[in-house]
């Protein structure tokens, strides 16, 4: 019989009641009769040491203050009993502890404590643990110099031991550390060692890991199809293993992948399953991401009032676990998302609070890079001297085998092999290690250089931006103001000395100077957003004879006041790929300037051809041509290219700026072949539309 569906919710709820007070009654049970043993007068010290770490244990999931008490309590016996394992066991579970609290200052302090009393008993797979967390606790400060230390000491460990599971897992965090330095080679190499290691002991855990830190490598890399692949993988397997937190970043990930790929409905799906997943675990570092994310793709699909409220909810959360570089990117989307809505003054505000968290930013990591270079250059040298110790044991070793007499020579021998053995060993180790440091520290300074010459060159052009700005309003854009300007006053001064002809003439000079001052203005605003780089590109199919036929109808009076002739010969079945307002502004531009320096009666073409996959548009005109020294400066912003037109037409020499970073901007390329008094060809190409 079927069970009806409130009785059955209700039976089920009950159940899971059940379940919890029971395993929550037997959990308070186990602690109170470890507690009630501290009555009996017979319990020994050791014994006392020894409940203390059990009740801590039992708290240590769901009350760590109450763990860190009971650790303490160990941790004071154990030093006044005087009794190295139980103090060790205590600063181990006290590092954790404050490791998972977030405190890494004080999880390194007790850490290192630990270290101190397990290398009395030479426990070198606990040894790499812990150097290993250490690295961790490094890492999460900020300090990746002394993490990398850490990571290689955990590394030599856990080979002397031959635990294959802890070299993978080192390995994972040396990628890691690589990844996050962006030098994707290298963290693919470590993260490609650490899943061979899984796929051969079955670890699928492991190997689910491994695929989801190599996609992330190969997507940031720009390989996104890869990196698609390797988080399907990942995510068969955490289906298996029931790993809702690890299917959860994956989805994110992807979500990231399609974010990249301009495919924003596929990336809000896989975002908000992530999203629902890391509010039911209450993550909220995974839920910040995910947050950001999603504004990211409500900006690009302009839903600003949702891009806000996600940035704003994941900036709060950032902010909780003081995360800078996803601060940064939550003011960032705020400051756009406030600009595009018209709410100038939040959006000022809130670029103001990125430029603080950027300049935090950017001292921390020049501090950490000197940092860097300082420790890898006392790495090396540490490295040297264990070497001429190790030459000079070596030495001495041979000296006194040579003394040694006759009949131990069998035994000296097999001591002298064994020796030779371990040193090898020892030096294999140390050059590997050195060499990983030396890869690092090179790629590094490599980085540091291409900063400094980005930014120097970020400067410069900035500097001729703005210098050719100014040279443009100073000069080009007063000019014509100043004629609209005089022959008004002219014909206001003197209206009643002029006939209607004077007049007409003096309103068809202003009528020009204005036409000029507009285009130029516009090609000037354009040319503005354009190297500011808030000029967006939105690639869609265009038809070109289409698009050329309707620049020709905005430019046609022109034409007809200097009876020239304009012909669209466009193929008609020719469609490109580009943006579509870069495009008009490209064949306006070229059209104007054909009209400009053709002669009155005389005649333009606008013809296309198909050249692989571009489309090749020429505009020809039979105009006074260009000379072929002014040829080699036409697109240069450092060269002022300004000549009249037949008609002692004005410009600025702005316009065929535009037109080539508007054709580079689509893939193409731009061309000009010219003859002086014969016109010129203009070519332009665009990808075709497939």
């Amino acid at each position: 019989m079927l069970v009806p569906k409130f009785e059955y919710m209700l039976k089920k709820t009950l159940i899971i009641l059940y379940c919890f007070f029971s395993l929550f009654s037997a959990y308070a049970q186990n602690i109170l009769d470890l507690k009630n043993e501290f009555k009996f007068d017979t319990i020994s010290d050791t014994t006392k040491v020894s409940i203390h770490l059990k009740i801590a244990d039992l708290f240590s999931e769901k009350n760590k203050d109450s763990a860190i008490y009971y650790n303490e309590k160990a941790l004071e016996l154990a030093n006044k009993l005087d009794l190295p394992d139980y103090r060790g066991s205590s600063l181990y579970s006290l590092g954790i502890l404050y490791e998972n609290l977030l405190n890494y200052t004080r999880a390194i302090d007790y850490y290192k404590q630990a270290i101190v009393q397990y290398k009395k008993s030479d426990n070198n797979l606990l040894l790499a643990k812990i150097n290993r967390n250490i690295g961790a606790c490094y890492i999460e400060l900020y300090q990746e110099d002394k993490g990398l230390e850490y990571y290689l000491e955990s590394l030599s460990l856990y080979k002397n031991v031959e635990n294959k599971l802890g070299i993978a897992s080192v390995y994972i965090r040396i990628g890691d550390l690589y990844y996050n330095e962006e030098n994707y080679d290298f963290a693919i190499k470590y993260l490609n060692d650490a899943l061979q290691i899984y796929q051969h002991e079955k670890n699928n855990p492991g190997i689910a890991n491994c695929y989801t830190n190599i996609g992330n490598a190969k997507a940031d890399s720009g390989l996104h199809a890869e990196g698609l692949e390797l988080y399907e993988k990942s995510i068969v397997i955490q289906n298996q293993l029931k790993d809702t937190y690890g299917i959860a970043i994956n989805y994110n990930n992807i979500g990231d992948c399609y974010i990249q790929l301009q495919q924003y409905g596929k990336a809000k799906e896989y975002l908000n399953n992530a999203l629902v997943i890391s509010e039911e675990l209450k993550d909220k570092v995974l839920e910040a991401v995910v947050l950001l994310n999603l504004s990211t793709v409500e900006n690009k699909l302009k839903n600003y009032n949702l891009a806000i409220t996600f940035a704003s909810k994941s900036l709060l959360l950032s902010k909780g676990f003081g995360s800078l570089e996803y601060e940064v990117e939550n003011l960032s989307n705020l400051s756009f998302s406030y600009e595009k809505k018209g709410n100038i003054l939040k959006a000022l505000n809130f670029h103001k609070e990125l430029d603080k968290v950027k300049d935090s930013i950017s001292i921390n990591n020049q501090t950490k890079k000197v940092q860097l270079f300082q420790a890898l250059n006392r790495l090396e040298s540490n490295q040297y001297e264990i070497e001429e110790l190790a030459n000079e044991n070596k030495i001495t070793q041979l000296k006194y085998n040579n003394e040694r007499k006759f009949m131990y020579f069998l035994v000296g021998s097999m001591v002298l092999f064994g020796f030779f053995v371990v040193l090898l060993i020892q030096q294999q180790t140390a050059k590997k290690n050195a060499y990983n440091l030396l890869e690092y520290k090179n790629h590094q300074i490599n980085k540091m250089n291409n900063e400094i010459k980005i930014q120097r060159d970020d400067l410069e052009r900035s500097n001729k931006t703005k210098d050719t700005f100014f040279s443009i309003i100073a000069h080009d854009l007063r000019n014509p103001f100043n004629s609209i300007k005089g022959f008004s006053e002219l014909m206001i001064e003197n209206s009643h000395e002029y006939d209607e002809d004077k007049r007409l003439k003096f309103l068809k000079i202003i009528k020009a100077s204005a036409s000029n001052a507009s285009s130029l203005l516009n090609n000037l605003l354009i040319w503005a957003n354009s190297q500011s780089g808030n000029l967006e590109f939105n690639p869609q199919k265009i038809d070109v004879s289409l698009k050329v036929a309707n620049v020709i109808s905005l430019l046609e009076i022109q034409a007809i006041n200097k009876e020239i002739e304009i012909l669209n010969t466009i193929n008609k079945s020719i469609y490109v790929y580009s943006d579509r307002n870069m495009v008009e502004s490209i064949l306006r531009n070229l059209i104007s300037n054909a009209i400009k320096f053709t002669a009155r009666n005389g005649c333009i073409e606008v013809y296309s051809n198909i050249n692989l996959n571009f489309a090749e548009i020429t505009v020809k005109d039979n105009g006074i041509g260009i000379s072929s020294t002014d040829i080699e400066n036409l697109f240069s912003i450092d060269v002022k290219n300004s000549t009249k037109g037949t008609a002692n037409e004005k410009g600025s020499g702005l316009g065929l700026i535009l037109c080539k970073d508007f054709v580079e901007r689509n893939g193409g390329e731009i061309s000009v072949k010219s003859t002086l008094n014969k016109g010129s060809e203009f070519t332009f190409t665009l990808p075709l539309f497939k």
